[in-house]
């Protein structure tokens, strides 16, 4: 439908107190985006000729990466939390002369669907109305602004919960936030509406008991409950929020191939993208931009943060972040890949090995007990258990390089700048200061000696001393 000549305010300035979040609570992080992007896609999706979000001062770098995405969208400062009417007052003179209605939804909904928004709108303008306010009947009202009305049925005010009397909050039909008005009619009830209530704000919900008292063209459209209006004010909602928005990811991830053997303890950020049969198992968390190839598995109890595989791949009780890993590559248990890893095809990570900004080349295993920072490993390198390579001299990291088919022995330090060269290998115990030739045996430890009947003197030494 044709909405040019209308206006989406969406009121975002509220301090959100009981959230005790430093983070304004519409932007805070859920799935790896904030919160206001759900609502956002949602609202572009409806072809309003203008989108303003009024928001406090402070809060506009939150609003930034929006600004850039959406032209229509143009941000509105209330300089004073003074409440959601003077909210409404502070945007409607920004907005073009062309625009003659105006849509109003809270920020605080993130679940706000598109569709809800059209078929207001159709509603509003199907009845030629001045006023029109969302409602819907719940069993748990608390929370909510309650749906006062008449003998007769017709909706006389919004009662906010905090105004109540014990009658009205036995009331079950509650305000879901939505309005929409004639740009007219609502800058002409704005400059009446008082702030004589508990919270010494000014209301917009105030405009629907004004608008009554004037016979003005007002009707509420009543909705069945669903997830989409829940508002956003405690840690509760937030979980509750996160919940749903998991299960719907969970849910598309399900119906594009994806097989999860427990999606309650199975969490994937919304821009993750996962090929089809890959295996996610319990405890596995996949956050940022990841991209996980076909026929992989992840988990048990994994973390993956920015990082692309590629197919056949493994990784079991292991955290990887802003690796690059191509396909059969084995990773875990317990193995930790930090940024700037990348693995060619079929390498094996094993237990308790830690990978940094390490090239590893095809075929090459480092099974257990291991560190492998800055070093360029080549192909069917074998690194032994209890290898470092010793990159860090205190005030500055250094290569180290591994040429193809070198065996590694076991308890090796390598002491970079370092090069083992093609085929040659290192002695077990050996600290590697310099470079090893290829096809040679590098060793570096101290010739064992044996002092004969050592312990016998020992003891006569301490017997000499308790005498």
């Amino acid at each position: 439908m044709d909405l040019s000549n209308w206006a989406l305010c969406v009121l975002a300035a509220g301090e959100g107190k009981r959230m005790a979040s430093q983070i304004p609570k519409n932007f805070i992080p859920v799935l790896g985006r904030p919160l206001f992007a759900y609502l956002f896609e949602e609202i572009k999706a409806c072809q309003f000729g203008e989108i303003a979000v009024v928001i406090r001062k402070e809060m506009q770098e939150y609003l930034q990466e929006f600004l850039a995405k959406e032209p229509r969208l143009k941000m509105v400062f209330q300089e004073r939390p003074l409440g959601t009417a003077h909210a409404l007052q502070s945007a409607l003179p920004e907005l073009s002369s062309s625009t003659e209605k105006v849509m109003v939804i809270y920020a605080d909904m993130p679940l706000l669907r598109h569709e809800t928004l059209s078929s207001f709108a159709s509603f509003f303008l199907a009845n030629q109305l001045e006023v029109a306010l969302t409602t819907s009947l719940v069993e748990d009202p608390r929370g909510y602004g309650r749906i006062v009305r008449s003998a007769c049925g017709e909706v006389l005010e919004i009662r906010e919960e905090k105004d109540c009397s014990p009658e009205d909050l036995a009331i079950k039909e509650v305000n879901i936030g939505i309005f929409a008005f004639d740009r007219l009619t609502i800058q002409d009830l704005l400059a009446r509406v008082d702030n004589c209530n508990q919270q010494g704000e000014f209301y917009l919900t105030d405009v629907v008991a004004l608008a009554c008292k004037e016979k003005r063209k007002l009707k509420s459209y009543t909705l069945p409950w669903r997830e989409e209006f829940i508002n956003l004010n405690t840690p509760s909602d937030l979980a509750a929020v996160t919940a749903y928005l998991r299960n719907q990811k969970n849910q598309s991830l399900l119906g594009q191939g994806v097989k999860m053997i427990d999606p309650e303890n199975t969490w994937v950020d919304w821009e993750v993208e996962i090929g089809r049969n890959t295996w996610l198992y319990p405890g596995t968390v996949i956050e940022g931009k990841s991209k996980i190839g076909e026929n992989n598995r992840i988990g048990p109890f994994s973390l993956l943060v920015d990082t692309t595989t590629g197919n056949s791949c493994k990784i079991i009780f292991s955290a990887v972040e802003g690796a690059v890993i191509e396909d059969e590559v084995e990773i875990g248990p317990f193995a930790h890949l930090r940024p700037g890893t990348q693995l060619e095809r079929g390498c094996r990570i094993g237990n308790f090995v830690e990978v940094k900004n390490s090239h590893i080349g095809a075929g090459t295993k480092a099974l257990h007990l291991a560190y492998l920072g800055d070093a360029q490993i080549g192909k069917k390198v074998n690194i032994g258990a209890g290898t470092i390579t010793c990159n860090y001299d205190g005030s500055r990291k250094n290569p180290t390089f591994i040429e193809d088919e070198v065996f590694i022995g076991s308890n090796n330090s390598l002491v970079a700048p370092v090069r083992i060269g093609r085929g040659a290998y290192t002695a077990a115990g050996s600290t590697i200061t310099r470079d090893v030739p290829p096809e040679s045996l590098g060793i570096a430890r101290a010739r064992q000696k044996n002092l004969e009947n050592w312990v016998q003197k020992k003891k006569e030494r301490e017997m000499k001393k308790e005498q």
